[in-house]
């Protein structure tokens, strides 16, 4: 599978808005004429200064024809969504003008424009760290209906001729909750197998619930909360042969058919699992910038699950192309 290929074609289709608050960034600058140029999305750049962001633009040989550059303005906002924020600032103890003034910052206006019905979705995080986006996620748009733990995923994309995956798989969750209990992490779970059914219509999901042990090979109480949330998954899914879930399962047993095989022989998931769930922040942070960075694998997100709107939080370590792609994925229905 071209999984670029496959993303831009889905996210064609959508003729969607995308919005990219940190317009004084050259890589997001590029994105968005990548964006425009082969006609994925529209792009809206907002700024308190447009001549920079033109000079910028000119400076790196950047063609942003297309692209619409606004000055951050409320008139640009809807009025009631301008209320509800300040109304629930001033509830928290800052004072009108104070949540007004936030309104004025690149993050804070874009998800209010985000929520305002004028855009598809809000990409952020390229210089923005994730306390950033996720703070003002949850004080602008807010989480979705009956979701109770917001989570991240990120799409990895194997290099050409990876000896062992050929198709894009998923990790989760790698950027937000550092340590969830069996809850959390069904919850994780569930928000990154909807997103894998957005991205992948009519292909098997596969998710294994990670740990450092497979089926029972280590007695400790770490396993608990990773055995429990396997229990709670399979309960969940009962009934929808298109999502599979197996734990607990060491890495190597998720992913390798020869080690699954010889571990966890009457698994539907070991050694072919396409969706990964790690058992807290660390184990998810290091690996996916171990596959990332040692394995060639392309990282795209970390994409926030469970906000009511759809905002991504880049990594800051993120490319033009990273962008490009991300954008394209928020897209996507």
């Amino acid at each position: 599978m071209d999984i670029k290929e496959h993303i831009l074609t889905l996210a064609k289709k959508v003729k969607g808005k995308i919005i990219l608050p940190e317009s004084f960034d050259i890589r997001v600058l590029k994105a968005a004429s990548m964006l425009v140029k082969n006609n994925i999305a529209s792009v809206i750049l907002p700024t308190d200064n447009m001549q920079e962001v033109e000079k910028n633009a000119y400076n790196a040989g950047i063609d942003l024809s297309g692209v619409e550059i606004i000055k951050i303005d409320n008139s640009f906002l809807d009025e009631n969504k301008i209320k509800e924020f300040v109304d629930a600032r001033i509830k928290k103890g800052i004072s009108e003008r104070e949540a007004l003034e936030l309104l004025k910052k690149p993050l804070y206006f874009s998800m209010i424009y985000l929520k305002s019905g004028k855009c598809d979705a809000c990409v952020g995080g390229a210089v923005y760290d994730t306390a950033d986006v996720l703070r003002t996620s949850f004080c602008t748009i807010g989480t979705a209906t009956g979701i109770k733990l917001v989570s991240s995923y990120f799409l990895m994309v194997p290099p050409d001729n990876h000896l062992i995956v050929k198709d894009p798989v998923m990790f989760a969750d790698c950027a937000v909750n550092p340590d969830p209990n069996a809850l959390g992490l069904k919850d994780i779970a569930i928000a990154t197998v909807g997103n894998f059914k957005k991205l992948f219509p009519g292909r098997q999901a596969k998710v294994a619930i990670l740990s450092f042990s497979t089926k029972g090979s280590a007695n400790n109480k770490l396993l608990m909360k990773v055995i429990e949330a396997t229990e709670l998954l399979k309960t969940h899914f009962a009934g929808q042969s298109d999502v599979d879930v197996d734990g607990e399962l060491q890495f190597d047993a998720s992913v390798i058919s020869s080690v699954g095989k010889r571990k966890a022989p009457n698994s539907v998931v070991a050694g072919s699992a396409n969706i990964l769930i790690f058992p807290d922040l660390n184990s998810g942070n290091i690996g996916y910038k171990i596959a990332e960075r040692f394995g060639g694998f392309q990282a795209l997100g970390p994409i926030i699950q469970g906000l009511s709107l759809p905002v991504s939080d880049l990594s800051r370590g993120s490319t033009a192309e990273d962008i490009y792609l991300t954008a394209a994925i928020m897209l996507l229905k």
